[in-house]
């Protein structure tokens, strides 16, 4: 006759207080794949006099084994988490233990911080390596494929170590489970991201084939499934998933993971804004997550005495009625429920031990449910504005930033505090629109867009007792506007000011070095009363076409020192009534063919000293009368000819003297008389008649006197 099955026995042993003995009451142990796990421990003993408070985080291990020689037996290891003091019954104490792995016990460790330029299994590694080793546990990674996307940048914030850890582990695709070491005493937390990593189930008959036994299991000679259900229900078919890239805006990044139910229906998921990776990888998690949805549509749910029993073990189901259910499975749920009662006080024990568990078929790919819900800041915060010591301005070529926040535990204030942060503009166009870069050391607002912390946008400034307005306040409350400051090194500013105090309304422009102005067509400029401009050094201007400029009253110009006009064809100036030139020292007219006076009335010219006027062509002097008078001597020289002429009467008059003299001859002529003189002394007179008439005397006097 087969053998009974062995009832089960616990035994429980504690890191701290090795000298107390534990007699294990009741049991009640909760597993979950890709979830710690928690063990209610009921537990007496004789050693009354110890603070039990000293056993809080000690290590604890709790096995489950059946009699000699009938399987493997289990154990459950962590940490003491919780003790509940259930009082003292002579001679025991009796003392309730919550046992969690030590992964758990990072739910209470919360931090905010940045990774940047990292693979997201390296910031698990980073995490998880630092909680877990704080207990003397550890990681197991190994044979991890996935993982490896390189994030440029990841924040974990207001967030727990663990729930951080969960939700990357649930984005990679990878789940987890805990393996406990019976020799050491200790849980590992292990990775898996392949079913082949699974290992099957050891029962009490060292098989992963469990039987279906539903009456009098406790009869039977080995362990067994009593009841086996199985669930299927409608789930998502399909995921899209699309983000948006600033990297390719007119592109969308878009994934489609398609599939139907066996109806030919659709019920798709679609998922946005998540992404925060370097390589566009939306196809794959679209799969990952039609895959999950996929998964927990196809559940069996069953309740066995398997000890071995496990999240992340699977199990062949033989024995039942269904041939199609007789498939291999994944354990994803536990709940263990044991206990060991006296029933005489000769001390013979009973046993009662069960446990409900849910599988999924072992056909499809295992993928973890993205339950831990991602952290959501959509409030603003400030920050402030990071860069390299020797600089001012720390930008990129599309105008973001780096920025320390004021949660970062460790600030560097470095260049790289941040991602690079794009900044919100008022307007941003292709090649166009307003550009305003925040310097270092301002403190800006920072939002995140859709509140997803690894998505931070700079929406603005603020000032500080560091950085103060422009414009004093309160004294200046009237004034808006905007200054800027020289850089790098400061110094300087450029400024434009609006005063709106009544009365003293102003617009103030002020430019640390040069301006310009640059307009494509027409410019109109409008002054309502005066208008005053000083130039420091050299002012030069250039016009196109023509200039025309209209004075309603007077105009005065002064010039220091010279002035040149140059003009390349016509000048004309009308002076409407007169016009005054006064020239301190020389005037020097220059023109290059001909020059045209022409005066209403009359011309008046004034030389002080000297004048000179030399034509190289011909002159003409036209007037009614002329008059030419010198108060000294009068000089007339022609290099050939010199005639004068008039159509009435010439006369040459002088009040002492006249004296008319020619080098080689000299004619008088009127008609057909004639004088002439010669050089030589010869002087003839011809004409018809000739008439000496003298009221005196008439002297003749020669060498010779002929008479005809």
């Amino acid at each position: 006759m087969p053998e009974r099955l062995s009832p089960v026995s616990y035994e429980l042993s504690l890191s701290d207080h090795a000298e107390a003995t534990w007699q294990v009451t009741r049991v009640s142990i909760t597993e979950a794949l890709n979830e710690p796990y928690r063990a209610v421990i009921d537990a007496r003993t004789e050693a009354e006099h110890f603070d039990t408070d000293t056993l809080l985080g000690c290590d604890a291990a709790l096995t489950l084994a059946r009699g000699q020689g009938q399987g493997q037996g289990r154990a459950v290891c962590g940490l003491v988490s919780r003790i509940d003091f259930l009082g003292v019954g002579d001679p025991h104490l009796m003392l309730r233990f919550h046992v969690v792995p030590a992964a758990a016990v990072l739910r209470r460790s919360v931090n905010s911080r940045i990774w940047q330029q990292i693979e997201t299994i390296e910031i698990i590694e980073q995490v998880l390596g630092a909680g877990l080793g704080d207990y003397g546990r550890e990681l197991d990674r190994q044979g991890i494929a996935r993982g490896h996307t390189l994030r440029d940048y990841c924040v974990q914030y207001r967030e727990s170590d663990f729930d951080f850890v969960s939700r990357l582990l649930e984005e990679e695709g990878i789940s987890y489970e805990f393996i406990h070491e019976a020799k050491t005493k200790l849980e590992r937390l292990t990775l898996r991201d392949a079913n082949g990593q699974y290992a099957e189930l050891e029962s009490d008959h060292g098989g992963a084939e469990l039987p279906i036994i539903t009456s009098n299991p406790g009869e039977a000679d080995v362990e067994s499934i009593q009841e086996f259900e199985w669930s299927t229900e409608l789930g998502s078919t399909s995921v899209l998933r699309r983000d948006f890239d600033w990297q390719t805006p007119r592109h969308l990044l878009s994934a489609h993971s398609e599939g139907t139910d066996d109806r030919g229906r659709d019920r798709r998921v679609f998922a946005h804004g998540t992404r925060r990776f370097i390589k566009d990888e939306l196809e794959e998690r679209a799969k990952d997550q039609r895959l999950a949805a996929a998964l927990g549509a196809r559940v069996a749910r069953g309740r066995s005495n398997v000890t071995a029993m496990r999240p992340g073990l699977r199990f062949r189901v033989m024995g039942h009625y269904r041939l199609d259910l007789e498939q291999e499975y994944l354990v994803t749920h536990v709940r263990h429920s044991g206990a060991e009662v006296n029933v005489s006080t000769a001390g013979t024990a009973g046993e009662a031990y069960m446990n409900e568990f849910e599988c999924v078929p072992f056909d499809a790919p295992i993928r973890p449910a993205a339950k831990t819900p991602k952290p959501r800041e959509y409030g603003p915060q400030t920050a402030i504005v990071t860069g390299p010591e020797s600089e001012d301005i720390h930008t990129d070529e599309l105008g973001r930033i780096h920025v320390q926040f004021y949660w970062q535990e460790h600030p560097s204030y470095a260049a790289n505090a941040s991602c690079w942060v794009r900044c919100s503009q008022s307007w941003a166009g292709m090649g166009w629109g307003a550009q305003f870069i925040p310097r270092i050391g301002m403190e800006v607002v920072v939002e995140f867009l859709e509140g997803n912390p690894d998505r931070p946008l700079v929406t603005g400034c603020v000032y500080n007792t560091e950085h103060t307005p422009p414009f004093a306040l309160p004294d200046h409350k009237t004034q808006s506007g905007w200054r800027s400051e020289s850089s790098p090194g400061g110094g300087g500013s450029n400024e434009l000011r609006f005063e709106d105090a009544a009365g003293d309304e102003e617009i103030y422009l002020h430019g640390e070095k040069d301006w310009t102005i640059e307009i494509e067509n027409d410019r109109r400029e409008t002054i309502g009363h005066d208008e005053s401009f000083s130039i420091g050094h050299d002012q030069t201007g250039q016009i196109g076409n023509n200039q025309t400029l209209t004075v309603a009253c007077n105009q005065v110009e002064t010039i220091g020192l010279s002035r040149t006009d140059a003009i390349g064809a016509s000048a004309l100036e009308t002076v409407g009534v007169a016009k005054s030139v006064i020239v301190g020292t020389v005037l020097d007219e220059r023109i290059g063919t001909n020059r045209s006076t022409a005066i209403g009335e009359d011309h008046t010219v004034s030389v002080g000293g000297d004048a000179t006027e030399t034509v190289a062509g011909d002159k003409s002097v036209a007037s009614n009368k002329l008059t030419v008078e010198s108060a000294d001597a009068m000089s007339v020289t022609s290099a050939k000819t010199y005639s004068l002429e008039v159509t009435d009467r010439l006369t040459i008059k002088g009040d002492e003297k006249v004296i008319v003299e020619a080098a080689e001859e000299m004619v008088f002529k009127c008609g057909d008389a004639s004088i002439t003189l010669k050089k030589d002394g010869k002087i003839q007179i011809k004409g018809k008649d000739v008439l000496v008439k003298g009221s005196g005397n008439v002297v003749i006097k020669g060498q010779e006197v002929a008479e005809n």
